[in-house]
């Protein structure tokens, strides 16, 4: 997802963060259950989305109207041709293109909270099944409906900033993508005019440019299908660390505190290695934006110039959100991503960056991120 530039994958890229924070945190509100009072008869429900919705919505700032269909079905129109034009250009630096490229949908934000709502809860979905399973206190069905306010929030002013996203189509409940539909590209419209309007960019351009960033998503996913079945392998991972959070909160407090470090650190490892995952695939997407942008791409300076700038235009509420909600670290997954992107290639080749695509053995730790030589050194 690109917010100019943030959530470029689904906002799970925040909660597509999300993918793992959603995991881990059920996992961590789950296991609370275990010190409080059931209720049998309680909502068990994890998140009430029809909640979560209605104040995303109403914190969105865009009137319930919004794009009319016949506008709607133009812009996809037009983003397809786009993507079209330059999807063989990514083989200026990625390989195997052409490659198939899934069709571009306009959403206004209403239907940019509606989709990412369809995509969380196909991710939370196992969650919800187990949840069901135990009882619910008063405590817990409080911090829920807590819960539900802070996602709408989140998802309100989320919809406010994104530009453009990829949805591979990650689900813990079947590891067959197919069961739960096609990958998708997105562009948030509304956002965009905004930016255009705002920084007086000219409108197509800045289309292609953002286009770039999301067709690099659809090929890395596309052309490297060990990519989505390792992800999905970290995130039911760090589910069942969640849920062994849970049965040991049974345990009497020594055995308890015997086992929680071990189950804590299986914990910090995988989402340290979904961390680096993630900052490869958005770095690398904006190392393909900028390298083959500048190329191909009118004005290419004013409008890294120009979303730079937005990017530096939050309000301090906005700010504070960030930095509370992990959307701040989110942005900084670009930022160490493409450095690592420009370093191995500036002491290799492009070859040599793009083995990070070999296997999941090939992807760089964090260590490795902020230190590429030692990539380089592992690799060699």
């Amino acid at each position: 997802m690109i917010e100019a530039v943030s959530p470029s994958l689904p906002p799970t890229a925040t909660v597509r963060k999300a993918v793992a924070a959603g995991a881990l945190g059920a996992g961590a509100i789950l296991s609370l259950r275990a010190f409080l009072r059931p209720d049998a008869k309680a909502e068990r429900r994890l998140i009430d989305w029809e909640v979560v919705r209605a104040v995303a919505v109403e914190r969105c700032g865009e009137p319930p109207r919004g794009l009319a269909r016949e506008k709607r079905e133009r812009l996809g129109v037009a983003y397809d041709a786009m993507a079209a034009e330059l999807a063989p250009l990514l083989g200026e630096v990625a390989d195997r293109v052409p490659f198939t490229v899934p069709p571009f949908t306009a959403l206004d934000r209403h239907g940019w909270i509606d989709v990412n709502i369809t995509i969380v809860q196909r991710l939370l979905d196992p969650v919800e099944q187990l949840r069901a399973q135990i009882p619910e206190s008063a405590v817990t069905a409080l911090s829920r409906r807590m819960m539900d306010r802070y996602v709408g929030e989140l998802f309100g002013l989320m919809s406010r900033r994104v530009l453009g996203q990829y949805d591979p189509v990650l689900s813990l409940a079947a590891a067959d993508a197919g069961a739960h539909g096609e990958p998708a590209l997105y562009l948030v419209e509304p956002n965009v005019a905004l930016v255009q309007r705002k920084e007086r960019l000219d409108g197509d351009p800045l289309r292609r440019w953002l286009i770039l960033h999301e067709l690099t998503h659809a090929w890395q996913f596309g052309e490297h299908p060990w990519l989505r079945e390792h992800i999905i392998s970290m995130l039911q991972e760090m589910l069942a660390s969640g849920l062994a959070v849970d049965k040991m909160s049974m345990l009497r407090s020594r055995d308890l505190l015997q086992r929680l470090p071990d189950t804590v650190r299986t914990q910090l490892r995988v989402v340290s290695h979904v961390q680096a995952i993630m900052s490869v695939l958005e770095g690398y997407s904006n190392f393909v934006m900028h390298r083959v942008g500048r190329n191909h791409v009118p004005d290419a300076d004013s409008l890294e110039a120009a979303l730079q700038h937005r990017r530096q235009q939050r309000t301090l509420l906005e700010r504070l959100v960030f930095a509370l909600t992990g959307l701040e670290m989110k942005l900084r997954q670009y930022e160490v991503g493409e450095r690592f992107c420009e370093a191995v290639v500036q002491r290799a080749d492009l070859a040599t960056l793009n083995r990070v695509w070999e296997d999941h053995t090939a992807m760089p730790s964090m260590d490795e991120l902020k230190n590429p030589e030692r990539w380089l050194a592992r690799m060699r």
